[in-house]
């Protein structure tokens, strides 16, 4: 499974003293935009290839707070690829407690914007990031 790991920065911080719960969306986008990168499919080569993957939809649940000076590691995996769409499974934790779980659903458009089904090389290369079952 492929990790990504996080530093909480100050800005980050809500007047709480814990990671706004916006900030989460952004550490969770870094580690998708890692893993294209890591599965030689980087933002550049997507849309050279003429298409995007879009973000159409999230769901978090938010479990225990994150502060200054925490290491935070993003694991990403895919719950569903299907032809068009795929589910983008993403837990942070802090020292294996589990502080938020993701759930983001992304489709596949062509670079005016319209839904296009996944390419296959790209689809191939994403296979493996499937959770098993």
């Amino acid at each position: 499974m492929p990790t990504t790991t996080v530093a909480v920065r100050w800005g980050e911080l809500d007047p709480y003293n814990h990671v706004n719960h916006a900030t989460y969306l952004t550490y969770c986008e870094e580690a998708r935009i890692g893993v294209l990168d890591g599965i030689g499919w980087d933002m550049v080569t997507l849309e050279r290839a003429g298409f995007r993957v879009v973000v159409v939809g999230v769901d978090v649940a938010f479990k225990g707070p994150a502060g200054p000076g925490d290491s935070l590691v993003v694991t990403t995996t895919l719950a569903d690829l299907g032809a068009s769409a795929s589910t983008w499974h993403q837990v942070i934790t802090r020292d294996g407690e589990v502080l938020v779980e993701a759930t983001v659903r992304a489709a596949c458009t062509d670079l005016d914007g319209r839904p296009v089904r996944t390419p296959q090389g790209f689809r191939q290369a994403l296979e493996p990031l499937l959770e098993p079952g």
